[in-house]
């Protein structure tokens, strides 16, 4: 066994990665570096950070987010019921905040402060010196607010006066050139980790100069010279041009980076959530009408401590609903760094979209700039800081639940199914909370008064990458899928989500058969792979003889074997669509790309699962696209093989298929298919072949052709139980796989506590297939 320290610099994050005696239970090796042998896995801390410098210096390409935070700003400016003028800029790690904040910086004139804590490094640095006027006091009372209220007061009366004479000393003709001069006065020479001379001593001097004023008892300064002190230094900022009215943006902008500095309660008695956070809120009222808007943003998604919601905020006015904290910036999105690489245009195979260089420019620029401003040492120990952020731990172990669901959430499309309520403290963070701080799940969602938010684990290639290095180690599947199912509350069929860890775990497994090349994370595989590592020696060696279910009765009789070995796939992780419409053969080529299998959308469907494969070439091509159709049953009474349940999943009837997927000469889907039902409460575990003594017992015979045949051709089967000489990934532990099938999802345990469920259930009309639900108001049999 070796243990290893990967030593890593990314931002304001000194990241180390220790595996510890790593060594595996079920999947012996690893497919990226050899854990066998030792290996260097230290990353110089100067190269990573040249990485961060230079990737600060890249082309911008999120020109979408960047117009949606100035309608945002005019939005929350044009709401008369906002407390203040500022919004908080939330997000989960590595999706661009800050750098959104300064390309705003370079048309906007913003005043730029990074809170970020003491002694820890990254980019922009920190400064210090206002971070401590701040957040550091000799002592916490009961006089805190007043103290924490005199301080925000006074520094911002000093910004707004040393802001002004540095825009004067600069010298500018017209407000674009001071917008400019400004921002380049405030990051010339800025390091990792150590702020440019220019603006050390500016931040010195405006923090002095509010030291004095309270060493000097002078008085706090009023509403009429704060904003005084402000119009003067809006005036210099536009040409002394007076304000006519309130503009719809505003001419001068302050960004507090890393703000979850300010927000810690203090320890001074209070049942109220008071922090210096609060009380810079406070004096941002004055200015109201005044042309200046506040951001807050963070790093870390400390998201209720930026969105406090109406229910906890401190302000009177606000508990009373007469104002609106004011709604934060979340829109900063997906896949910017693919603009220019796009799938199609610069990847069209499969070897190309399952590349690392493809993958890791999906999802938040994060791990793009990454890859293009680091050397191969950076690009070989990606997937471990990708590990990391995931896991929010520097050891690579799920030893948490949290973190066994933040794994499992990236392979199986996971969604916690509750609405997160904000909490005024992390402790009494909820799960979704927990989720976005410190496990990459994205905000999507932040309900009205600030008082709801919702997270998902977005589709993003190299988190489940990440997540599939984390569970071929010390990772007992099983009992990660009963620790989630039991503490988070979680919709859907059991069985469908057991089926779907069988096949990422054969994944996984195909994924251990041969090295991967230097820097890449996985491979493209083909389904004869898969399915040697998803069933046992001997079933498969049965299903690979097998001829097709139902065809065209005078074609080639090829074997499942022959097809499997000409059939390729990449797939990491699944998505669960919004709309079932997108489960269409026309869209598989997207899914295909992404490496990701598909659920139905709300299990909407006949069918539970698609996983979409190339036939015949790995040329992303549509006409080349077939899929694998999934139905699991739940159930003892599917039992045995049932034609029926194999026509209910006709690819014409369920709508995978239609007119225009046809050969032209033909008249027929060419592309071979391939159709399973899983019974997993089967009480012999086997495969049957399916075989039919009508075509119309395995499809619906409306669909025919001219001739009465069939225009697909499938090979079918029918799988029973889940014992191990069926499946390899139960081993040795049946009993636990069986005792999943068995775990209630929230509803069912909701319906459990009642003394009367059938009478609670009338009372959700047509909400489930229970009859209870209907019964009384629908004549039903």
């Amino acid at each position: 066994m070796w243990s290893f320290m990967v030593y890593f610099m990314l931002s304001d994050e000194l990241l180390f990665f220790f595996l510890k005696d790593v060594f595996w239970t079920e999947l012996p090796t690893d497919p990226g570096p050899d854990f066998s042998e030792p290996v260097d896995m230290l990353v110089p801390r100067k190269s990573s950070e040249q990485v961060v410098e230079l990737s600060w210096t890249a082309d911008f390409v999120n020109q979408d987010a960047l117009e949606g935070l100035e309608r945002h700003v005019i939005q929350q400016m044009a709401e008369r019921h906002n407390y203040a003028p500022f919004c908080s800029i939330v997000q989960s790690s590595g999706m661009g905040k800050s750098r959104l904040v300064d390309e705003f910086s370079k048309v906007h004139f913003l005043i730029p402060i990074i809170l970020r804590k003491k002694g820890s490094n990254g980019f922009p640095p920190p400064d210090d010196i206002v971070r401590d006027f701040l957040t550091q006091f000799d002592s916490y009372d009961q006089k805190m607010q007043e103290k924490s209220y005199t301080r925000a007061c006074h520094f911002l009366f000093s910004l707004f006066v040393c802001t002004k004479d540095m825009i004067t000393t600069l010298g500018a003709d017209n407000k674009k050139d001071r917008i400019v001069k400004f921002r380049e006065f405030m990051s010339e020479e800025q390091r990792f980790g150590r702020e440019g001379e220019n603006r050390r001593n500016f931040y010195a001097g405006v923090v002095s100069q509010a030291k004095k004023a309270i060493d000097d008892r002078l008085e706090t300064p009023s509403e009429k010279k704060l904003l005084g002190a402000f119009e003067t230094l809006r005036g210099c900022v536009c040409d002394g041009c007076p304000p006519k009215g309130k503009p719809p943006l505003a001419d001068v902008f302050i960004a507090f980076d890393e703000a979850h500095q300010l927000t810690e309660p203090w320890d001074n008695g209070s049942t109220l959530f008071e922090s210096n956070y609060t009380e810079l809120q406070q004096v941002l009222r004055i200015f109201s009408t005044a042309s200046l808007f506040t951001f807050f943003v963070s790093t870390n998604p400390e998201i209720s401590q930026f969105a406090m919601p109406r229910t906890i905020d401190p302000f009177d006015r606000i508990l009373q609903g007469r104002f609106h904290t004011p709604r934060p910036f979340i829109e900063l999105g997906f896949d910017q760094l693919m603009w220019n690489r796009k799938i199609l245009d610069e990847y069209k195979t499969l070897e190309e979209v399952a590349s690392s260089e493809c993958i890791v420019h999906m999802g938040r620029p994060l791990w793009g700039t990454m890859y293009d401003y680091g050397d191969d040492k950076v690009r070989q120990h990606l997937i471990f800081f990708a590990i990391q952020k995931l896991l929010g731990s520097p050891i690579v172990s799920a030893d948490t639940t949290h973190q066994r669901y933040a794994v499992l959430s990236h392979r199986l499309a996971l969604d916690i199914n509750t609405t997160a309520y904000i909490s005024p403290s992390p402790s009494d963070a909820g799960e979704t909370l927990e989720q976005m701080r410190n496990h990459m799940r994205v905000c999507v969602d932040i309900g009205e008064g600030n008082e709801t938010i919702r997270g998902i684990a977005s589709s993003e290639p190299i988190l489940s990458e990440a997540a599939s290095y984390v569970t071929r180690r010390q990772f007992d599947l099983a009992n990660a899928l009963s620790d989630v199912l039991h503490e988070f509350s979680i919709q859907g069929d059991r069985g469908e989500l057991l089926v779907a860890a069988f096949f990422t775990w054969a994944r996984d497994t195909v994924m251990l058969e041969r090295p991967l090349p230097p820097l890449e994370f996985c491979r493209d595989f083909s389904v004869e792979e898969l399915f040697s590592c998803l069933f046992s020696e001997e079933i498969v060696e049965s299903i690979f003889n097998h001829t097709p279910s139902i065809g065209p009765l005078k074609a080639k009789q090829r074997t499942f074997g022959e097809v499997a070995s000409s059939a390729n796939m990449h797939f990491s992780h699944f998505i669960r669509p919004q709309e079932q419409e997108v489960i269409l053969r026309q869209y598989l080529l997207a899914f295909i790309a992404r490496g990701a299998a598909v659920f139905s959308a709300d299990c909407q469907a006949d069918f539970n699962a698609i996983f979409p494969y190339l036939y015949g070439s790995t040329d992303l091509d549509d006409k080349h696209v077939g899929f694998i159709i999934v139905q699991v049953k739940n159930d003892s009474e599917f039992s045995q093989p049932n034609a029926e349940l194999f026509r209910n999943i006709d690819p014409f009837e369920c709508g995978l298929l239609d007119e225009s997927d046809l050969d032209k000469s033909s008249r027929r889907f060419p592309i071979l298919i391939i159709r399973i039902v899983f019974a997993l409460r089967g009480k012999q575990s086997t495969v049957t072949p399916m075989s039919y003594s009508s075509p119309s017992e395995g499809a619906f015979s409306s669909r025919f052709d001219e001739r009465g045949e069939p225009r697909f051709t499938s090979y079918d089967y029918f799988c029973s139980g889940i014992g191990p000489d069926l499946l390899q990934p139960v081993g040795e532990a049946a009993w636990k796989w069986e005792a999943l099938l068995d775990v209630p999802d929230q509803w069912s345990s909701f319906y459990g506590h009642s003394v009367a469920p059938d009478v609670l259930r009338s009372q959700f009309p047509a909400s489930s297939h229970d009859i209870a639900h209907l019964k009384r108001w629908l004549s039903v049999n």
